[in-house]
């Protein structure tokens, strides 16, 4: 398989990889074999290239301008974590640079270039969605000590997940507002239509294929496409699910303002084993700081502290250091927020 610039197209090559439309819609399958007036619907279309049957190279290494387009998309992905300011709120000095190694590695892999291209150039919340609740996948997999290619097939099933939206009209996924419920059944197609498209890929497991199939499915049969349930959701799927929630609710969308650390880990603790593996959720709470070391909090006695450790290990019981007291006065005491044995004194607001 490798890669051809328009100008270099020629008749009888057969497609590898499918070209899509303006729309994001399939106009030419893989193994369709081009004839002049598929060239000429290409150059209309001004498709800078395409991926034919052919060498074993996907992309010719002297190929500048497809070595700068893994560059800049290596690049994009370490911005869109930077962007959403992952280490403020994660422990992540001790694996930090295990999981972006493997991002570039992924984002590396030659046979996976067209996909990541189409997701980059789908939608920009879709990407930094997609790198985000990659980074927070990965982090629930070190954290229970899933290693060396199940972490690579984790990683690219959670970085890929979405990449059935591809084929959803650009109309629909950029559309303001909310869905209309025939426009909300097509979005749930990407789930089938991404695992369809990552089984077609010698690059992909199993295993990362189901992360696109089934990371909308939830613990208790509510989900989709299949309402399938509890140990029945592959493992990585399981994963996949949780970090893609936490990731939606803290991204800032056109039409959403994130949630807080706070509010979205409140809100899937509240979910709790309904919606996700309650295992899971405690790996996520144990790598996301709900109270980050350093933050201003204020109480809901309008008493203002900053955080300087925790009472447990998952921490959620934070240790504050109060600077001004209930009535505005300056003063400078030492709080533990713990709602099991206080539930009367509780955090309002991180800032």
């Amino acid at each position: 398989m490798r890669r051809v610039l328009q100008d270099s197209i020629a008749e009888g090559m057969v497609l590898a990889q499918p070209v899509y439309g303006m729309n994001g819609q399939v106009i030419l399958n893989s193994g369709v074999e081009l004839t002049e007036f598929h060239i000429s619907k290409i150059a209309e279309l001004d498709i800078k290239y395409i991926y034919v049957q052919g060498d074993a190279l996907l992309i010719d290494e002297n190929d500048i301008v497809a070595q700068n387009a893994k560059n800049e998309f290596v690049m994009a992905a370490h911005l869109a974590l930077d962007e959403i300011r992952v280490g403020k709120y994660v422990q992540i000095d001790s694996v930090k640079g295990r999981v972006m190694t493997l991002l570039d590695e992924c984002c590396m892999l030659k046979d996976l270039q067209p996909l990541f291209t189409a997701m980059q150039n789908c939608n920009d919340y879709m990407f930094k969605h997609a790198v985000c609740g990659y980074f927070f996948a990965m982090m629930i997999g070190i954290s229970r000590d899933i290693e060396g290619m199940r972490l690579r097939d984790l990683g690219l099933g959670a970085l890929l997940r979405d990449v059935g939206m591809i084929t959803i009209s650009r109309e629909i996924i950029n559309k303001p507002g909310t869905l209309t419920p025939e426009e909300m059944a097509i979005v749930k197609q990407h789930t089938e239509k991404g695992y369809e498209i990552l089984q077609r890929n010698p690059e992909i497991s199993l295993s990362s294929a189901n992360c696109a199939l089934q990371h909308h499915e939830r613990f208790d049969g509510s989900g989709y496409p299949r309402g399938t349930k509890e140990d029945s959701i592959h493992e990585f799927a399981q994963i996949t699910a949780i970090a893609d929630v936490y990731s939606s609710m803290t991204l800032n969308t056109p039409y959403r303002k994130a949630l807080s650390v706070y509010d979205t880990l409140a809100i899937i603790g509240k979910a709790g084993a309904s919606y996700f593996n309650p295992e899971l959720i405690r790996a996520l709470v144990s790598n996301v700081a709900i109270y980050p070391l350093g933050a201003i909090v204020r109480l809901n006695n309008q008493a203002v502290g900053i955080v300087n450790d925790y009472a447990d290990a998952l921490r959620t019981k934070p240790i504050l250091t109060i600077t001004k007291n209930a009535d505005g006065a300056r003063v400078n005491q030492t709080l533990t927020i713990d709602m099991e044995t206080n539930p009367g004194i509780y955090i309002a607001d991180v800032s």
